[in-house]
């Protein structure tokens, strides 16, 4: 009960210094975007100034970063109207939209051109495994509970297809998709769930990944970084916001920032329901929203 109280207090906190850093808005023409911080929030807050000056041009108002400690930070930043739009991850914007009412207007697109990516199954080559029944009684690496491609996606997919995760399988939590590979490659594990591509991402370090390892299959479709603006915002400034941002995040300029800092490659329009698989995954993964 004592961690309990100390979590929660923790947690308010967080919130509480969080709101009262965004501060307010200058003035009626000056939009806030938030961001969670990937790499240190002052590098990232310098990395993204020509962003701003790209967005507040496109726009026709000036744009100002600010910078959260964590996803909880931009959702309870959006639902006092003190951050105008940010660019969140899927399960961010679920939560805000669920919690103040924040709409998605816009879906960030990889170097592929998609708006989504997956899991991927991987196992060794050697490995006995072809088929989910071959997977009883074996171990499974994921990266956290609270990983999209590491965790829910993966672990939604096997219990859509038979796989009781309680049961069926022995599950570890490696702290990583590299320390998942590194599991896999010592044999440690018979199985593991990574982000789609993580073999070459990490192919540098694991020289021998691509050579000792195949590839068992992949999860459903994962909803790539959304763009939302808060809940109580007027449908003329929406727009103006959602214009504005077609043309400047998709800018060469915009594209060769949000490349490096984000591995964006551009945007394009989104609506509500692009965001439901991620609905359905929390409900079958026994995940509650409103907590």
């Amino acid at each position: 009960m004592k961690k309990k109280v100390i979590s929660m207090v923790v947690v308010l906190l967080t919130i509480l210094v969080t709101l009262t850093g965004c501060g307010q808005k200058k003035d009626k023409n000056t939009l806030i975007m938030g961001f969670v911080p990937l790499i240190d929030g002052d590098k990232l807050v310098d990395s993204v100034k020509p962003l701003s000056e790209v967005l507040s041009k496109a726009i026709g108002k000036k744009v100002e970063v600010f910078t959260a400690t964590n996803y909880v930070g931009v959702i309870e930043a959006m639902g006092s109207s003190k951050v105008d739009f940010g660019i969140i991850p899927p399960f961010a914007y679920v939560l805000a939209n669920k919690e103040s009412g924040a709409q998605v207007i816009l879906k960030a697109l990889n170097k592929h051109g998609a708006s989504f990516y997956r899991s991927e199954f991987i196992v060794r080559k050697d490995s006995n495994i072809f088929s989910l029944n071959d997977l009883k009684g074996k171990k499974v690496a994921f990266v956290d509970p609270s990983s999209s491609s590491g965790y829910l996606y993966p672990g939604a997919y096997l219990k859509k297809n038979g796989i009781d995760i309680d049961k069926d399988i022995k599950v570890i939590y490696s702290g990583g998709h590299d320390k998942s590979i590194q599991l896999l490659l010592n044999g440690d594990v018979d199985l593991i769930a990574v982000f789609e591509g993580a073999r070459n991402k990490y192919k540098k370090e694991f020289k021998n990944v691509l050579d000792d390892t195949r590839i068992f299959g992949y999860s459903e479709k994962i909803p790539y970084i959304s763009v939302t603006v808060r809940g109580d915002m007027d449908e003329k400034t929406k727009e103006e916001i959602k214009r504005g941002l077609l043309k400047g995040l998709n800018s060469e300029k915009s594209k060769e920032i949000t490349s490096k800092l984000f591995s964006i490659y551009g945007f394009e329009e989104a609506t509500d329901s692009d965001f439901d698989s991620i609905r359905t995954t929390a409900k079958l993964m026994d995940i509650n929203l409103e907590k």
